[in-house]
């Protein structure tokens, strides 16, 4: 068997065509192009976003663009999270710029950073002086003493006198920077931001657009998770400032990340293009992984990097003198040109889910008292009055059966009551309404209301209507329902 690579988390530092899984070469190559054409306007524009939710791939596209503009730009990497036990990120932020100019002189450290020092170090501490981010939007809170206490008592040095002093020597650095050869324009590429406390994310902002943005040649490029700062200015401004028009005043242009619509090129590192024959034509098991994911709503990037991680970890595993308490194992597909279960498969990839993202429907899985339970209260509240006597008095029978722990190769197909059976155990727990056709009639799946998260429900829904349990019966292993979680929860 080749064993695919376990694919790291980390963002891809040196992003090529064979590793560019989620499409971000093709955007990374626009946004290059529009920097590297527009570099006359940047003494107005100098605030970029790149907007993404967490694990959409933001920090490899922004190293895409460092490598790519190195030779337009003097580049700078400022990673927020590794600072975020500093006092402020803004005077870290300026120390980072600083200091990684090497031919600077220690006196011209000293001169920017004592300013900004002295400008910086005061924000958020009180409410004494507000200086507004821009025409009717709320103001950057900063408190004078905070600065006034690092001047000697011998030096006469208003908040004002401070904040001219830095726009001085920011431009001075920024001259500093581009002379000579160098490249006469600046980037400066923030990440990191959405792991950051909501206050020290729009600190930084705020200080950036406010005394960052001073010289003609630097420009600030984002990567923001609109979530994560909508939170923050919630917390901070309650109601009275709403996030995305706080976003379109702080930034001047912004981009997004490419939807995430095809993963496939992603599953195409763990699974290959093996026809599977599994009743509605031979489909390879790419393309089948893939078509479950999205039914799920399941695409996030760094989300299903971790649970194919996780499956090929198994994968391994199975190859291994393993302890009596793994068999049987489960007959999942090995990347080897050969069919196996795709029903085992599916259910290992959800079992991963729940076990790593929802651990309470993992636990719920197959826990039949409390199916049970909500059952019996789901059809109180159903409309369907004329099917609950029936349902009522067949759910305990098909429980009591508990097909979890019958071997998969073993389903009758013919017998209506086994099928029931096992489609209750995959069936899911929170319910809060459904009617006894709907946990296994496909026309009436949709008579299912399900509480708080739905993944089991799509799950389940996924189940019914491409007829899945119709294709158990092909290379079955002797796993049960029961004993493929138990392998799941102890080898993971």
């Amino acid at each position: 068997m080749t064993t695919p690579k376990l694919l790291s988390n980390l963002p891809i530092e040196d992003l090529t065509s064979q590793t560019d899984y989620l499409g971000i070469i093709d955007k990374g190559d626009l946004i290059k192009t529009f920097l590297k054409g527009n570099k006359d306007q940047f003494d107005e524009i100098k605030m970029f976003s790149l907007y993404g939710e967490w694990g959409s791939g933001k920090s490899s596209l922004m190293k895409y663009l460092e490598k790519e503009l190195k030779g337009d730009f003097n580049t700078f990497f400022f990673e927020a999270w590794e600072f975020e036990k500093d006092e402020n990120l803004a005077m870290s932020l300026l120390e980072f710029i600083t200091y990684k100019r090497k031919d600077t002189t220690e006196e011209f450290f000293d001169d920017i950073l004592k300013y900004g020092g002295r400008i910086l170090r005061g924000l958020g501490k009180s409410i004494k002086l507000n200086i507004p981010l821009f025409t009717n939007g709320p103001a950057i809170e900063l408190d004078p003493s905070a600065f006034v206490e690092e001047v000697s008592k011998s030096e006469e040095l208003t908040f004002y006198k401070a904040l001219g002093n830095f726009k001085t020597e920011f431009i001075r650095l920024e001259d500093n920077i581009t002379k000579g050869d160098n490249p006469k324009y600046n980037i400066v590429f923030i990440d990191d931001l959405d792991r950051c406390e909501p206050e020290q994310v729009l600190n930084l902002l705020s200080a950036i657009k406010l005394f960052f943005t001073y010289g003609c040649k630097t420009i600030f490029f984002c990567g923001v998770d609109k979530k994560a700062v909508g939170q923050a200015v919630k917390t901070k401004y309650g109601e009275i400032v709403i996030a995305h028009e706080y976003l379109e005043k702080i930034f001047d242009i912004s981009f997004s990340m490419p939807e995430h619509d095809d993963l496939e090129k992603l599953i195409n590192h763990y699974f290959d293009d093996t026809y599977y024959d599994i009743g509605d034509g031979k489909i390879a098991i790419n393309h089948r992984i893939n078509i479950f994911f999205k039914y799920l709503e399941f695409t996030n990037p760094r989300r299903i990097k971790k649970v194919l991680n996780k499956y090929q970890i198994l994968r391994n595993i199975k190859f291994l003198q393993l302890p009596e308490k793994y068999y049987p194992f489960p007959n999942i597909d090995e990347k080897n040109a050969e069919e196996r279960n795709y029903f085992e498969t599916i259910l290992v990839l959800y079992l991963i889910i729940l076990h790593e993202f929802y651990p309470k429907y993992f636990d719920d899985f197959l826990d039949f008292d409390l199916k049970r339970k909500n059952y019996l209260q789901g059809f109180k509240n159903s409309d369907q009055i004329k099917d609950i006597n029936s349902a009522i008095g067949n759910l305990n029978k098909w429980i009591t059966i508990n097909q979890s722990k019958k071997t998969l190769g073993n389903i009758n197909l013919e017998n209506n009551d086994l099928i029931a059976a096992y489609l209750i155990c995959l069936a899911p727990s929170d319910v809060n309404q459904l009617s006894a056709a709907s946990i296994w009639e496909n026309s009436k799946i949709n008579q299912m209301l399900v509480k708080g998260n739905k993944i089991e429900y799509l799950f389940f829904k996924f189940i019914i209507e491409s007829n899945v349990m119709n294709y158990t019966k092909k290379n079955t292993s002797d796993s049960s329902l029961s004993s493929i979680k138990k392998i799941v929860k102890s080898a993971l």
